[in-house]
């Protein structure tokens, strides 16, 4: 599940489409239109992103050195 960032209401994977533009990966909050940031984490099995949810400002695990 993805949680919005702006209202904390979260949402099931395959009811929010992730979109991609110049500034990443995100996607839209059907209750509120917020935009949320995602982070690509590399391909999964079938070769697609992988994406999870982060907050602007927190480093990625393998940044934390």
């Amino acid at each position: 599940m993805w949680t919005c960032r702006n209202c904390n209401v979260s949402f099931d994977f395959d009811r929010v489409e992730p979109e991609l533009d110049e500034q990443g990966f995100f996607f839209l909050c059907p209750a509120c239109d917020y935009r949320n940031k995602l982070v690509d984490t590399g391909p999964d099995a079938t070769g697609r992103p992988k994406l999870v949810q982060s907050d602007d400002g927190v480093s990625r695990q393998d940044q934390s050195d």
